[in-house]
């Protein structure tokens, strides 16, 4: 550990940082540390941040009007996606003829249009109220339009297409999986930021390492496949590459992908609270199955809903 520091600490560097960086590379960093600097690295609106006579929506429309009216989808990944169109067309297919045929699969028509464009703003004001007053207070069909507008254009996004139509669609399971208001049951109450806060104090240690791990890795997967798909694309060749990529295009995945692209080069501090986020979420899928034990997992496991080099973490179950 001496010699780790001597050769990475020096002016500029934040004690806090090194530690989330020794931690992930598998050094002696003292527990009681680590768990400080995890929980340190949250800092999401919270109840404390309401002003004297505001309220939660004032300050989810001022953290939303920092952000901008643009596509939540970086640049890039809607240049591969157009580019990708291209390149069915000239095979003599379509997004179109695979838009249909994904929607036979799952027994659907054309998805509804959205009569307005989701933004950037539009996520920053619903992660605001999320973290403020809970996840569990968001609707479920705000959720899936929110979803929606994440998919490439003119191709189906059925687990979005799901919560906009109030997902689950049996009562029984809406009953033990969403609340009254149509919020998500299955999801820790209160605020998030408290709720994030708590799983760096819990967490068992080797979680917590795998998922830093995960989160310190997921933006260089996002990257190299974007890489590896234009290459694709340019040479007309690499039907893996190619695969890899449609399978990320209409499902789980691509929130993730789109997330990482967008975290490329981040600090310790912002990996240490992704870290936390995989933690939150797959706490919260470890309710749902716990809820629909026939649920099949085996989907799970596929490359749509997680990339293989998290679907493990993601998908494993505490023994009873």
């Amino acid at each position: 550990m001496v010699v780790w520091l001597g050769q990475h600490a020096g002016p500029g560097k934040r004690p806090g940082d090194l530690a989330l960086i020794a931690f992930g590379e598998g050094l002696p960093v003292p527990e009681a540390t680590v768990r400080k600097v995890f929980a340190e690295a949250v800092r999401i609106p919270s109840p404390d941040d309401i002003p004297p006579e505001g309220s939660s929506v004032n300050v989810a429309d001022a953290n939303a009007a920092k952000r901008g009216r643009s596509d939540p989808v970086p640049a890039r990944i809607r240049r591969i996606d157009a580019a990708l169109a291209t390149v069915l067309e000239d095979a003599g297919t379509s997004v179109a003829d695979i838009t249909r045929a994904v929607l036979a699969q799952f027994g659907r028509q054309a998805p509804p249009a959205q009569t307005e464009p989701v933004t950037r703003r539009d996520w920053a004001h619903g992660s605001t109220m999320a973290a403020i007053e809970g996840a569990d207070t968001v609707d479920v069909r705000y959720l899936g339009t929110l979803g929606r507008s994440l998919a490439p254009l003119g191709v189906p996004a059925p687990t979005a297409e799901d919560l906009e139509l109030g997902w689950p669609g049996s009562e029984q399971e809406a009953e033990r999986l969403l609340t009254p208001e149509g919020g998500l049951a299955f999801v820790p109450t209160g605020s998030l930021e408290e709720v994030i806060r708590e799983l760096a104090w819990a967490t068992p240690l080797p979680d917590l390492l795998q998922a830093w791990r995960i989160a310190s890795y997921m933006p260089t997967w996002a990257v190299d496949l974007c890489d590896r798909v234009e290459a694709a694309l340019a040479a007309r060749e690499s039907a893996e590459a190619l695969s890899e990529w449609t399978q990320t295009m209409c499902a789980p995945a691509r929130v993730l992908l789109i997330t990482a692209l967008d975290s490329a080069e981040q600090s310790p501090g912002k990996t240490a609270l992704d870290a936390l986020m995989l933690l939150f979420q797959r706490e919260a899928l470890r309710r749902v199955l716990a809820e629909i034990p026939d649920a099949e997992v085996e989907n799970l496991e596929q490359p749509w809903a997680f990339p293989p080099f998290m679907s493990a973490f993601m998908t494993f179950r505490t023994p009873e």
